[in-house]
């Protein structure tokens, strides 16, 4: 019995150093590779990770509750995270206010500078393009080091800023996600709680074209409630470069908008800022008022080339286009006109008279002297305004060679056949009735201010080889289908060309009591979009034109 006890124990002896040899090569196996567990986090322990936070900066954040401000609740909550990142991490924190701004140029690897920066950021910037901003992140995660990423989203999550990236943002982030070669943990972080109400100012909205010193200017604002009570008495308040211009009261249904008129006048030219705000004790003030920038001008300078000039009174090519612009001055009343007028020949235009001019209006001219369209051309590429009318007195071949050049010239279009009669015996055309969206026609769609349709287009010239690729705009047409004004940017200027006369050899157009504003609304039109634009989106550029003779001033930007 004993030897059977002993042989027992020998095969247990045996078995048990079989099993620690075969466990020999698993273990140094294990030991020598990587774990790479896909679809579990229990091995990650103090991985480094790359980190990308999406952190909303837009208005809404700073809506405020008894815990404080949204955006203080999401900075705590970034802060957090990012705190406790494992040694070796990368982090990268993208802004979606306005544009989506990274908090570095790049990702860093220490969190506390993160984290002091992060401390300092500020909220405000305006809607979120969240599409823009996902793209923003996911191309940055696509360019970091660690196997192990993370993208986490802190935010009000506002419905208006998540329209463009679908009707469920969750399922639309995660598709999109999943796309990647290397598929980042996501993470979703709701702020804040939902607000029973508040009032915005939406929107302003005033003429885009140029303004003079005493001209009334009309301003809408649009005010919206977005809550479930109805507001009876809303004062809203208009200032004008900070000092307080007028109020007003209005009423607002549940969810309702309205719009507000304020009429106002500016006493000085230049630049001057129009605010309107709701006063409204609501848990989101920012967005109780909006500002927009607005150019008085003193006055805009235009040079009319007379291509057809009479010394009978009215039989100059430009002597209606002249009453239009200056009507104060020729009725010899007190009122002073915007527009100054300045009338020559063809043979009489060079760079010196360009140097004066903002509008430069071409008349029924035949053509230009080799010099003289070099100077045009520059003129209207350093940011001039061009207007030119057709007319029996112009060289189609020069026109189509010189000034249209295969697309690469100043005009938007070619000047084709002539089509139509001056006679009563021909058929007249008549300019389309429709909402028209260029700021130059937009004052016709009141039927107050005129009907274009009532005019008679007796004669005209067929405007073709339009290309909107190359930014040429058909603004009007005539009811048989034929563009009537187009426009095109050229270089810094802008480009109007129109296919009749601008006297009434070929129309009725100059006999029409809308005449003298649509000739101010296209000059004063062309004069101001020269001009970069003063109200701009957060992260868009802004632009400031200096005279080239003065490379050395000083700018001073204030925020």
């Amino acid at each position: 019995s004993v030897i059977k006890v002993n042989h027992k124990r020998f095969r247990i002896d045996q078995i048990i150093l079989l099993l620690v040899r075969c466990a020999i090569p698993v273990l140094l196996a294990l030991c020598l590779a990587k774990p790479v567990l896909t679809g579990s986090r229990l091995l990650e322990g103090d991985a480094p990770v790359s980190l990308v936070i999406l952190l909303d900066t837009s208005y809404s954040m700073d809506t405020v509750d008894s815990s404080g401000s949204r955006f203080d609740s999401a900075v705590d909550a970034a802060c957090a995270i990012v705190g406790a990142v494992s040694r070796g991490s990368e982090v990268a924190v993208i802004q979606t206010g306005g544009r989506p701004t990274p908090l570095f140029d790049q990702p860093v690897f220490d969190p506390e500078a993160v984290v002091r920066k992060l401390k300092q950021v500020p909220a405000g910037y305006g809607a979120s393009d969240m599409q823009a901003s996902l793209d923003e992140a996911l191309t940055t995660l696509s360019g970091m080091k660690h196997a192990r990423r993370e993208l986490i989203v802190i935010s009000d999550f506002q419905p208006a800023d998540w329209e463009a990236v679908g009707a469920n943002a969750a399922e639309s982030i995660l598709r999109q996600v999943e796309a990647m070669s290397i598929k980042p943990e996501l993470t979703l972080l709701p702020i804040g709680k939902p607000v029973d109400g508040n009032i915005s100012v939406d929107s302003l909205e005033f003429p885009r074209r140029a303004l003079g010193v005493g001209q009334q200017l009309a301003v809408r604002a649009n005010v919206k409630n977005h809550g479930v009570t109805a507001i009876d008495h809303a004062r809203v308040m208009l200032r004008i470069d900070g000092a307080e211009s007028s109020v007003s009261q209005t009423a607002l249904g549940p969810n309702g908008t309205t719009q507000v008129l304020f009429p106002c006048t500016f006493d000085t030219a230049g630049s001057h800022v129009m605010e309107v705000e709701v006063v409204a004790d609501d848990p989101l003030t920012d967005d109780n008022r909006y500002a927009a920038a607005v150019t008085i001008w003193d006055s805009i300078n235009v040079l009319l080339v007379d291509g057809d000039p009479s010394g009978q009174p009215l039989q100059s090519e430009t002597d209606y286009l002249s009453i239009a612009l200056t009507p104060y001055t020729f009725g010899r009343v007190r009122l002073a006109d915007l527009v100054q007028t300045q009338t020559v020949q063809a043979k009489d235009v060079n760079e010196e008279k360009l140097k004066t001019a903002r509008v430069v209006v071409l008349a029924n001219v035949s053509k230009l002297e080799p010099a003289q369209l070099a100077a045009l051309t520059a003129f209207v590429q350093d940011g001039g305004a061009l207007l030119v009318c057709a007319g029996n007195r112009i060289d189609l071949t020069w026109y189509r060679e010189q000034m249209f050049a295969a697309g690469s010239g100043l005009l938007p279009a070619v000047f084709g056949t002539p089509r139509g009669q001056i006679d009563d015996a021909g058929k007249s055309a008549h300019i389309v009735a429709q909402h028209f969206d260029h700021p130059a026609l937009e004052f016709f769609n009141e039927a107050a201010n005129g009907d274009l349709s009532a005019a008679e287009i007796r004669k005209w010239h067929e405007l073709s080889e339009i290309d909107p690729n190359a930014g040429s705009v058909i603004l009007a047409r005539l009811d048989n289908g034929d563009p009537f004004l187009v426009e095109r940017r050229f270089g810094e200027g802008v480009v109007i060309q129109l296919a009749t006369a601008c006297d009434a050899d070929w129309s009725n157009l100059p006999m029409r009591p809308f005449f003298v504003p649509l000739m101010q609304q296209l000059v004063t039109t062309l004069a101001s979009g020269i001009s970069p634009p003063r109200n701009i989106q957060t992260g868009e550029a802004a632009v400031a034109v200096l005279p080239g003779d003065e490379s050395s001033t000083t700018l001073s930007i204030v925020t």
